[in-house]
């Protein structure tokens, strides 16, 4: 339904379309995973360097 006073701008184009719907948010799924990857790595490497001794109760 269409407002008083109101008029319709033009549509996307295919190439708009599929950069706003796809490009962009494939692109910002990547890079929020590489940092989290990169930094869960950090923590994997610093919990691997103790050792774990279940021998005894400190």
């Amino acid at each position: 339904m269409i407002e008083d006073g109101t008029v319709a701008g033009q549509g996307l184009t295919f190439l708009q379309t599929f950069t706003y719907f796809f490009v962009a948010p494939t692109v910002l799924f990547v890079v929020i995973s590489f940092f989290a990857y990169i930094t869960a790595k950090e923590v994997r490497a610093k919990s691997k360097r103790r050792s774990v001794n279940l021998t005894q109760i400190e």
